[in-house]
């Protein structure tokens, strides 16, 4: 997909958006981010004492007319950009929402699903902040939210590697080529929020079953992946867990090794375990100032394949974030081991060696 096509429309709805002075409720702004890493595992990094870049420029827009609204956000950077969401919605009461468009998955722990700026292993393996093109719907009762949604496809195509979050899609590896995609995706998640005092607690499980096209060959797999979820928070504390079970069960073309698989996000193709299971485990403490809010946090999560000539990922993120007015920083050190970008290219497959990759990393963000 061409980079325009999805430019200029965003660029149209805005314009009309303000001709038709429809936007009482309208809002429009975004983010300009830069980024400072320094990585044990990059000589380049070490030599120059850390590395310095542009990290991304965002726009979002939302607005509304009676019960019918629109959110967006579209991300530039640094030699591509992509739209991270996109969609309509309708309130057809004050219980029920039914959304259309470029929508997030309903799974797993929502929001702050991790505090960190790199995000959990759940991330790059497509179960946190995920998004796809179809329908959802939404309904909370009392302390139950019940969510659903229909995802025909990735919001790129199979070759484009640019969805937000771990997508199944085609690509080369090595000698290794993947043809598969993701589509006709079921997703639901059902939660129930209950409140004690300063104790609240989310609970929760969710499920997903969709098709693996391999259109090379015009065959179908596919995948069933599940979690539970818990979300605590007491007087500023926050603890986070989960556990997942993913099987991307992928047509067998007799060219790839059906233990593996291959996935798109960020610009970037990549292989990853085709089974097994996601732990994860976040502890938090948000704390308010004068001046601003803080949180400090441990981010912990786990990728376990299920085959025995695989090894672990680990990723361990230890940080703070700062928010002070339109300003927010995260400063984080991750300890990975036999994790993607961290030292690693893949997750859940052989390490290369048995060493822990160190970085260090604080995010600048101004919003506007």
């Amino acid at each position: 997909m061409k980079k325009k096509n999805l430019v200029l429309p965003l660029v149209s709805i805005i314009a009309m958006t303000s001709q038709y002075a429809l936007a009482d409720d309208l809002e429009i702004g975004g983010s300009v981010r830069v980024n400072y890493s320094y990585s044990d595992y990059s000589e380049s990094s070490k030599d120059k004492l850390g590395d310095f870049d542009f990290n991304l420029f965002s726009i979002t827009f939302s607005d509304k007319w009676n019960d019918i609204g629109v959110k967006a956000e579209y991300r530039f950077y640094d030699g591509y950009d992509h739209l991270k969401y996109g969609y309509a919605y309708w309130d057809a009461n004050e219980d029920l929402t039914i959304s259309g468009g470029a929508i997030s998955k309903p799974f797993g722990n929502k929001g702050y699903a991790s505090h960190n700026w790199w995000y959990s292993l759940n991330y790059y393996m497509g179960f946190e902040d995920d998004y796809g093109l179809g329908v959802s719907a939404q309904y909370q009762n009392g302390s139950s939210l019940t969510e659903v949604a229909f995802i025909k496809n990735a919001i790129y195509g199979s070759t484009d590697h640019r969805d937000f979050a771990g997508t199944v899609a085609k690509g080369t590896v090595g000698d290794t080529t993947y043809n598969n995609e993701e589509t006709n995706t079921l997703a639901g998640r059902q939660s129930f929020t209950l409140n004690s005092g300063d104790l609240t607690t989310i609970i929760g499980a969710s499920i997903e079953y969709g098709q693996l096209y391999n259109s090379e060959f015009g065959e179908n797999g596919d995948t069933l992946n599940y979690a539970v979820h818990l979300d605590l928070n007491y007087d500023g504390w926050g603890l986070q867990a989960q556990y997942l079970a993913f099987d991307f069960d992928q047509y067998d073309d007799g060219q790839i090794d059906p233990n593996k698989i291959g996935m798109g996000m960020l610009d970037g193709f990549y292989e990853v375990a085709s089974k097994g299971n996601i732990y994860t485990a976040n502890l938090s403490k948000s704390v308010g100032t004068s001046w601003g809010s803080l949180t400090l946090y441990n981010d912990f999560s786990m990728v376990q394949p299920d085959f025995d000539e695989f090894d672990d990922s680990l990723l361990n993120t230890m940080g703070i974030s700062m928010a002070y007015g339109p300003v927010f920083v995260y400063v984080d050190y991750y300890m990975a081991k036999n994790v993607l970008w961290l030292g690693g290219n893949s997750l859940g497959l052989v390490q290369s060696d048995d060493h822990w990759n160190h970085r260090f990393n604080i995010n600048f963000a101004y919003y506007f």
